[in-house]
């Protein structure tokens, strides 16, 4: 069977959380299909969550923590995931908002060297559905 890498556990929370989690599933000598029943879940969530395709749930985190006796490692991991900057972010900005948004107005540069608009401009922007 063919084992996907980890994610680069640098890039991301959650890629840490995934790399951490196909860890601890290693360590503690389960196979994808027991961790998926531990968790009440498909072995093809499993994959998903361990190559970072999906994110865990409080509840999930919770069991983990509990079986593994982590002290509350992924429940930490996981709000600390929540708070983090996401590094795909303008990726998601795009899929909301097409290409046809404008800034309208005039606009000066500032003191320091900032944009300054003048008057308050008028954005538009069109929904991608």
């Amino acid at each position: 069977m063919h084992i996907n890498e980890s994610p680069d556990p640098r890039s991301s929370m959650w890629a840490w959380m995934a790399h951490h989690l196909r860890f601890q599933r290693m360590q503690h000598g389960m196979s994808g299909h027991a961790l998926a029943e531990l968790l009440n879940c498909a072995r093809s969530s499993i994959s998903r969550l361990e190559n970072c395709e999906a994110k865990l749930t409080d509840a999930q985190a919770a069991v983990l923590d509990e079986r593994w006796n982590t002290g509350g490692t992924f429940a930490i991991m996981l709000w600390y995931a929540r708070l983090g900057h996401d590094p795909n972010w303008l990726c998601d900005v795009k899929s909301h908002v097409s290409s046809e948004c404008m800034i309208g107005g005039r606009w000066k540069v500032g003191m320091h060297s900032r944009l300054v608009p003048e008057p308050v401009p008028v954005v538009t922007c069109v929904l991608a559905s």
